[in-house]
């Protein structure tokens, strides 16, 4: 099917998208940092979870995998210097500021920059045609709106900055004593949410969700019905992983600092270990490697709840006589200098998939693990991929620990949905007539 063909039979992403009535607020906890949120980094699960409520991309894909326009006016035209993408007119950020071309060109950049440099290795970086459009140098249309469709290619005004998060979304991020509460966006280029306002507090641990829901006090259980018994009418829901805990080594592992050895670790935990953390569909146990370089601290970012808790049952796990692990949750801004020194022993992070497909799930580990080694495989993908995320990461310096689950229960008055490229899709989400 060509790529013309295929934009105009899939489910138009259009102006307005229907969201035009509804109302209401709800309220959850995350264990998750909320201070900032980032589309360009692969290492932000935050972004990954509730990305999609702020960001738009000039290309998306829905739930049957088929891809339309959403900021771009129309699919890519072939012109004699290549493709030509114009950026629908009169665009607002949910802030009020006027956003064209030259911040689609400033988004790629940056996204070039960052976590998605291996997904857009293979496409030129564009060129602006006035305020309205950008020009590719390629002619592969479908490779250029698959690859622009990614999440991690987020149309941002240049003027973003993670600690006040700016997008067309349906939401507009407002931080309050702590939380962050998403407003309706009524510039929304989608078209505005149903919902109002979703506030979203920080969780201490992870019984805070579980105790605000099981109590009434907020509308979506995180991983779970209730700390003590189920919520009467809960309903589960389970929108499937959005990122991936993983196991970094680094230098001062010594000998164990090389590939292969932070998945064998990984494979050998047994699931029953972590179980509580909601990791995903159980996995069978390999022969428990555990830990054999030095006595090392287990480097993890200390305002992520869920990972410092995996951090720690992962130390417990793999500790030795003699080759003892322990838990040490750090500032993210140090955590990030020790990742690119790569001055550790092991660490607890997290990867995203750059699309939902195999293809994107490779190439988001492996920007993870080495961006180089992404380039190439972007550039030139095998043919056929496993798609298991465990057997990705066999011939790198990351292991995979598991999954961010997307998961818990919601109140029967809340109608939810998964976003196609992971997470919640929370512009969607609405509540039953007369709920608080």
């Amino acid at each position: 099917m060509g790529l013309a063909l295929a934009l105009a039979f899939a489910p138009r992403l259009a102006r307005g998208a229907g969201r035009t009535e509804g109302g209401g607020s709800i309220a959850l906890h995350l264990p998750w940092p909320l201070t900032s949120m980032d589309p360009h980094r692969t290492d932000d699960a935050t972004a990954a979870i509730l990305g999609g409520a702020l960001f738009d991309t000039l290309y998306a894909q829905d739930e049957t995998g088929a891809i339309a326009p959403a900021l771009a006016e129309s699919e890519p035209e072939p012109t004699r210097a290549g493709l030509r993408v114009a950026v629908r007119g009169g665009l607002r950020t949910a802030r009020d500021r006027p956003l064209d071309a030259r911040d689609a060109l400033f988004s790629i950049g940056r996204a070039r920059g960052m976590g998605a440099r291996g997904w857009l290795s293979d496409v030129p970086a564009p060129k602006l045609d006035g305020r309205s459009a950008l020009l590719f140098a390629m002619d592969d249309a479908a490779k250029l709106v698959r690859v622009l469709a990614s999440p991690l290619v987020a149309i941002v005004p240049s003027s973003f900055a993670p600690e006040r998060p700016d997008g067309t979304g349906p939401f507009r991020a407002e931080h309050r004593d702590g939380s962050v509460a998403l407003e309706r966006n009524t510039r929304a280029a989608l078209g505005p949410p149903f919902l109002d306002e979703i506030l979203v507090r920080p969780s201490s641990d992870l019984a805070a969700s579980l105790r605000a829901f099981e109590s009434g006090e907020d509308a979506i259980g995180w991983l779970g019905s209730g700390l003590h018994e189920p919520r009467p009418g809960a309903r589960p829901f389970d929108f499937g992983p959005a990122a991936w805990p993983i196991l970094r080594t680094g230098h001062d592992a010594g000998n164990w600092d090389a590939p292969g050895i932070a998945q064998r670790i990984a494979d050998g935990i047994a699931y029953a270990r972590v179980a509580y953390l909601v990791l995903g569909p159980p996995w069978s146990a390999q022969a428990e490697e555990g830990w054999g370089g030095p006595p090392c601290d287990l480097l993890v970012r200390d305002d992520a709840p869920w990972l410092v808790e995996l951090a720690r049952a992962v130390a417990a796990t793999v500790a030795r006589p003699q080759h003892e692990v322990t838990a040490r949750p750090l500032p993210a801004a140090e955590l990030g200098q020790r990742r690119a020194s790569r001055a550790f022993a092991l660490m607890v992070d997290i990867a995203r998939p750059l699309a939902p497909s195999p293809l994107g799930a490779f190439v988001g580990l492996a920007t993870a693990d080495d961006p180089q080694t992404a380039l190439e495989i972007a550039r030139h993908p095998p043919r056929v991929i496993d798609p298991n995320p465990r057997a990705l990461t066999r011939t790198t310096r990351i292991g995979v620990l598991g999954e961010v689950r997307v998961q818990g229960a919601r109140s029967a008055d809340l109608t939810l949905g998964a976003s196609p490229t992971g997470g919640i899709d929370l512009g969607n989400a609405s509540r039953a007539r007369g709920a608080p």
